[in-house]
């Protein structure tokens, strides 16, 4: 059951870092004046808890300046601890993006990367999956590595200049307010899928769950984020999200994972 558990556990810091920073869309901002560098040198740290389990795993997301000009790079990665880490063999996800600002001013994909790493030293398993995305190609190249063997490299068509985004572009360019003030209105963000494109979609919180409104009480801007249940492994598409008062992600909780209830996180 824990490594399960952990699996799941590793893959909640997704949708956690939704403040919304108020940003005109009308108009293109030079690299040097976008808002994105406000954000740079930002580290959240986040605990996450399941039933009696507490301090199960910690994770972070990390934003800084890419090795090339006006680029981004932002690291989420989380590992078991304790107990959980014994059952996992010592498990670190690593979820990455590069990414760039576009002619409309949204942050851009060059690529994702999703890195999985478990044991220690000469024992150490990876598996890696990276996307790449060229968008006046209209080209998704799509890549999964295992311990230093490509086992799959594969191209995706994707609607040329129309980028879309990966789950860590999407959450920063919600952050800087593109998609409108969280919690007041329904906001629909494409992403890429090999079967085809989706959407994650953030709307006002929603629930009629007691312990859950106990759980968000006190907090100002809580949003209800419906994502594909592939992406928590859960029986359906909800997450709940609440941001402090200076729009920083406070709380979260992802409901109905499979064989295991609600999962749910918050700051360190």
């Amino acid at each position: 059951m824990l490594p399960k558990l952990s699996r799941l556990t590793l893959l909640l810091f997704f949708l956690i870092t939704f403040p919304a920073f108020c940003y005109s869309q009308t108009q293109t901002p030079t690299p040097s004046k976008h808002k994105i560098q406000t954000l740079v040198g930002e580290s959240l740290k986040y605990d996450v808890s399941f039933l009696w389990f507490n301090h199960l795993a910690e994770g972070s997301i990390d934003l800084s300046l890419g090795t090339e000009p006006n680029t981004f790079l932002v690291i989420m990665q989380a590992k078991t601890l304790g107990l959980a880490a014994f059952f996992t063999d010592d498990r670190v996800a690593k979820y990455q993006t590069l990414m760039k600002i576009g002619n409309d001013g949204l942050l851009q994909p060059i690529w994702h990367s999703s890195h999985t790493i478990r044991g220690k030293n000469k024992s150490i398993r990876e598996k890696i999956t990276k996307l790449t995305f060229d968008y006046a190609a209209g080209k998704v190249r799509y890549q999964r590595i295992k311990n230093g063997l490509v086992s799959d490299d594969k191209l995706y068509e994707i609607e040329k200049e129309k980028p879309l985004l990966d789950i860590l572009s999407a959450t920063y360019n919600l952050r800087l307010g593109f998609y409108g003030k969280l919690g007041q209105e329904k906001i629909l963000i494409p992403t890429f899928h090999r079967k085809g494109t989706q959407e994650i979609v953030v709307e006002p919180f929603s629930t009629s769950n007691k312990k859950d409104k106990e759980f968000f009480s006190g907090d100002i801007a809580t949003c209800r984020v419906l994502v594909d249940p592939s992406v928590f492994g859960t029986d359906g598409r909800e997450t709940l999200a609440s941001f402090d008062h200076n729009m920083r992600p406070h709380k979260v909780i992802i409901k109905n994972v499979i064989g295991l209830g609600d999962l749910k996180i918050k700051p360190q």
